[in-house]
């Protein structure tokens, strides 16, 4: 089978792979028959790869991570528009159709990407061979379904007042809600979670120094920011955790500027951010507070230092130490705000 997974719900494609993983043969072959390529290879590299028969198995997985992204032409997702600075010449894989036609029944081949557009010109020319599958972020509707699923699929039931609790706290970063979930299905022991139960697992206090944390980043206060930081790591939270979480923040800012350029309306706003309660009033307060250009830059910097932490042997915090100093060495380009609101 050939598949395309895109969205922005990079969580929920993640564990898809990871399922598709799994049913590629025993534990001991598995990582000979699973292998993934980038978004730079070749036709004739994929093509040899995508024709090989398994090894001691009944199947092959051949991932291509941000290939199809390299053909955007403008306007998609966080991963589409990185691996599109790159865009790819399409001459090049014309003969893709009749490569997917000739690859075994054995081997799945999946096509890895962020947000595409309908558009895509690699997409439209194999369309007809692939399965075609798109993930985006449940809106506020679909978050308390996906809640009450999830608890489920950790044997646990939970209380409405419970997932209204969850989604108003946390909003739609799916990995968080799905650690907490863990952790409170563990909790219950057998009964159903309960809004109690929420509120004595998830941390409120990390939710508001995230706000806080990226108040005193974007201003430039660097005592402050280390300060709330190193309250986040010393509460058991990861660097690469706190780079993710800051980033998503910084993330939101960006959309909710752009809704307040359109001056949307509130309930806008929270379909569009995928927010709701307080987490979407602090956004929204927060955006008011810092230009567009600051936001852009200091999003740039979150993602290099993500990438740093991954790909270098440099001391994680160091490496968050680093980022805050070099965002208070620039002009804040934002009015002071009230991290009370």
């Amino acid at each position: 089978m050939i598949y395309s997974l895109s969205g922005d719900d990079d969580f929920t494609i993640r564990e898809t792979l990871a399922g598709m993983k799994e049913g590629v043969g025993t534990p001991d072959v598995r990582d000979v028959n699973i292998v993934t390529l980038d978004a730079n290879v070749s036709l004739d590299e994929f093509t040899a790869n995508a024709s090989t028969v398994p090894f001691l198995a009944d199947k092959r997985l051949v991932l291509v991570e941000g290939l199809l992204s390299k053909f955007e032409r403008g306007g998609g997702g966080r991963r589409s528009t990185a691996a599109a600075n790159g865009r790819k010449d399409l001459s090049e894989w014309e003969r893709l159709p009749l490569v997917l036609a000739d690859v075994p029944e054995t081997t799945d081949v999946v096509f890895v990407d962020g947000r595409l557009n309908a558009s895509n010109p690699l997409l439209k020319l194999i369309q007809e061979r692939v399965t075609a599958k798109t993930f985006n972020p449940p809106g506020p509707r679909e978050l308390r379904m996906w809640i009450a699923d999830r608890a489920q699929s950790e044997g646990a039931e939970i209380e409405e007042r419970a997932i209204q609790m969850l989604a108003e706290t946390i909003g739609s970063n799916l990995p968080v809600i799905a650690s907490e979930l863990r952790k409170l299905a563990l909790v219950a022991a057998g009964r159903a979670i309960t809004a109690e139960d929420v509120d004595g697992m998830v941390s409120y206090a990390q939710e508001s120094n995230i706000f806080a944390s990226v108040d005193a980043i974007v201003e430039g206060r660097v005592s402050e920011a280390l300060g709330l930081v190193h309250g986040l790591l010393e509460g058991g939270s990861p660097t690469g955790y706190i780079i993710t979480m800051i980033a998503r923040q910084v993330r939101l800012l960006i959309l909710a500027k752009e809704i307040g350029a359109r001056r949307l309306s509130t309930g806008e706003a929270s379909q569009r951010l995928r927010l709701s309660g307080y987490p979407l009033r602090k956004t929204l307060f927060q955006a008011d507070r810092f230009s567009m250009e600051r936001l852009v830059e200091i999003h740039r910097m979150l993602l290099e230092a993500d990438l740093a932490m991954k790909s270098t042997g440099a001391d994680d915090e160091l490496i968050l130490d680093t980022l805050i100093a070099d965002i208070a060495a620039q002009p804040s380009g934002g009015r002071p705000v009230d991290t009370r609101a």
